[in-house]
């Protein structure tokens, strides 16, 4: 687990951002990246950000049309970690796609890294 007590900068104490968070992705092609395979998903435990494992894009999608909300998180050169976006899930040409953008009909995450 990694400890997230504090936040120096803002000086607050870490409130649960969402249900689970996002550190990173896997694209099902690499050349294009316009479709995610797998995602590395942490349980936001409130003061702790739990280990991460690996989730399919079908069981966040699944998690999240049951009411699990989800944000992605990037970790800084210090190793801490910085809250990303909200992860939104929506409909484009039929299909189900996740991101932390409205504007793309692909799925897409800025500044995650890749599995």
């Amino acid at each position: 687990m990694f400890k997230v007590e504090n936040n120096l900068q803002a000086g607050f104490k870490m409130s649960k951002w969402a249900d689970f968070l996002i550190s990173a992705i896997r694209y099902e092609n690499e050349l294009f990246k316009n479709s995610i395979a797998y995602l590395k998903v942490h349980p936001d435990l409130g003061t702790e950000i739990g280990a991460g494992y690996t989730w399919t894009k079908e069981e966040v999608i699944n998690a999240m049309y049951d009411g699990k909300t989800f944000y992605t998180i990037i970790k800084e050169k210090t190793g801490e970690w910085k809250k990303g976006s909200i992860v939104a899930l929506i409909t484009r040409n039929g299909k189900s796609i996740i991101t932390d953008s409205n504007s793309t009909d692909f799925d897409y995450f800025v500044n995650l890294r890749e599995l």
